[in-house]
């Protein structure tokens, strides 16, 4: 319970940057993540049959140039389980996606995330896929700009609701330079 990293740098490593699984109240707070073969974070906690969040967070990182050797599927941030808070984060410079968000009850607000999705398309700064039960995620006061290649293709957005994917409330946002 209660690890936590902090002002930790983690660079130049050939996979992800920082692995949380299991356990609550585990953070990344405030740690600078570059250069990684594949993602930044992956965190998940919580349990999905009660809704117990796992109450993991990351906050007030500088994750960037992620997905060097992983290019797709290996985001800065990939969150799942119950009730994670992604927050004050700059996300940038990767091929794919900045973020990818599974399970309930997540928290995503005051982070900035740009110069992503610029190789693929059916991709977004932050993409939610492939369960229509996930419920409860609330995506609020998030800065995304210059995002996708600037060409003519399908499925490049900021945010990215798959799949019937739904309840999710989005407020606050700016947009700015989306495909």
């Amino acid at each position: 319970e209660q690890v936590l990293l902090a002002g930790c740098t983690f660079q130049q490593l050939g996979a992800n940057g920082v692995v949380i699984r299991g356990g609550t109240g585990h953070g990344v707070l405030g740690c600078d993540i570059r250069s990684v073969g594949a993602g930044g974070v992956r965190v998940a906690g919580g349990d999905r049959k009660t809704l117990t969040p796992g109450n993991h967070f990351v906050e007030n990182c500088h994750i960037s140039d992620f997905s060097r050797v992983d290019r797709v599927y290996a985001p800065a941030v990939y969150v799942d389980g119950v009730g994670q808070r992604i927050a004050h984060n700059l996300l940038h410079d990767s091929p794919h996606h900045g973020m990818r968000v599974e399970g309930y009850e997540h928290t995503i607000e005051y982070n900035e995330i740009h110069s992503v999705v610029y190789e693929f398309d059916d991709q977004a700064g932050i993409d939610i896929y492939g369960n229509p039960a996930y419920r409860g995620l609330l995506l609020r006061n998030n800065f995304w700009h210059h995002i996708g290649s600037g060409y003519n293709v399908a499925g490049q957005a900021g945010i990215r609701l798959d799949d019937f994917i739904s309840d999710v409330l989005i407020y606050g946002n700016v947009f700015y330079r989306c495909a």
